[in-house]
């Protein structure tokens, strides 16, 4: 099984359940991890064997940038149910960082992973 990881992309997205957070966009990280079975692509060389992580990246900006979620826990969901709708793919796992939530200056993150079949 390989495994893959995209991390450190940068977004900015409507998050939030306070009301100031509604109106403004804010800055998200997201780290991105997939497996899939990646024998046929190692062996062949060939990307129509592989799973595109150009393709992987593009949707998740879009999907992202477009919403407007209330929860992490809810757009992470949405960024997993997305990834495993690559054919090849068989788990994924989200990490979003939320810079600007935490009132001590810290940063939170929510984690969360999703399997095929299971979502």
């Amino acid at each position: 099984m390989g495994k893959v990881k995209i991390n450190l992309l940068h977004f900015n997205a409507v998050i939030g359940t306070l009301p100031e957070e509604r109106i403004r966009r804010q800055q998200l990280i997201v780290d991105l991890e997939f497996d899939y079975d990646a024998q046929a692509a190692a062996s062949s060389d060939d990307l129509n064997l592989s799973v595109d992580y150009s393709a992987v990246e593009k949707r998740v900006a879009q999907l992202v940038e477009n919403s407007s979620f209330a929860l992490l826990e809810a757009l992470a969901g949405a960024i997993g149910r997305e990834i495993l709708s690559f054919p090849q793919v068989t788990r994924a796992q989200v990490t979003i960082t939320k810079p600007a939530a935490s009132a001590f200056g810290g940063m939170i993150s929510f984690t969360d992973e999703y399997l095929r079949g299971e979502v």
